[in-house]
């Protein structure tokens, strides 16, 4: 009876353990579906060559203007020489927001210049066949600079991300919505990681499939996991017997 409480015992530290996180990728994977059955999201920004900063939309032009405060600022931990410039967005000549202080890729072109602080999507909705574009801004400051014992100092924790998203539709009509990176809808985080303007690819229920996988996660931990608790706890489920 001991042996079979034990073994009932493992079963259940086991399903318990792995059952939240198993939920939550499970649903990850059911919402990734439908977010792809829904919506296709394009970055207008190719790299190479790089992509001009100006864009045509449907008659409307979307350009930033930089004026660049110190050209040869640092370089980042990423090898690129950053610059600090005032950008300045703008909607048919019209200003509509402005990033005060911003690093810049000074020796890039285009939109690669503001590679991770601001992104042109297209967003195309496949149930209601209607297109739009997206200007996503990170409006968060960052100037990470890596320390000559090699610590990464003047970054933001992600929880303290704010970002503003500008949508401008076939017909014209301009809306702009401000979020946190805590606080994103499930397009919003489409849209972010399409933009590349997060640290690190998300989920909307969790992270957990954005990692590189491995034997032990996700396969052998949370699912063969889960699934051994469960056998563990139907075979060896203590039950008394009646005496007759």
């Amino acid at each position: 009876m001991k042996k079979r409480l034990v073994f009932f015992l493992i079963g259940t530290i086991l399903f318990l353990t792995s059952l939240p996180l198993s939920t939550e990728m499970i649903m990850e994977l059911i919402h990734n579906q439908k977010m792809n059955k829904e919506y296709k999201i394009t970055n207008v920004s190719k790299g190479e060559p790089p992509t001009k900063s100006t864009f045509n939309f449907k008659d409307h032009i979307v350009e930033i203007k930089e004026t660049i405060i110190d050209e040869e600022s640092y370089i980042d931990p990423w090898s690129n020489k950053i610059g600090i410039a005032d950008l300045s967005l703008k909607l048919d000549g019209k200003e509509i927001d402005t990033l005060k202080g911003y690093p810049i890729r000074i020796d890039e072109k285009g939109l690669n210049r503001y590679y991770g602080e601001i992104a042109y999507l297209i967003l195309e909705d496949k149930k209601n066949d209607k297109t739009q574009f997206i200007l996503l801004l990170k409006k968060t400051r960052e100037l990470e600079k890596e320390m000559p014992n090699g610590d990464i100092v003047g970054g933001v924790p992600s929880e303290k991300l704010k970002y503003t998203l500008y949508t401008l539709d076939e017909d014209g009509n301009f809306k702009n919505k401000s979020f946190n990176f805590t606080e994103r809808d499930a397009l919003q985080t489409e849209l972010l990681n399409a933009g590349v303007v997060v640290p690190y690819s998300i989920g909307y229920y969790t992270d957990a499939w954005e990692g590189y996988p491995t034997i032990f996660f996700p396969l052998i931990f949370p699912f063969l996991t889960l699934l051994l608790g469960l056998v563990l706890i139907l075979v060896f489920f203590p039950i008394r017997k009646v005496k007759k």
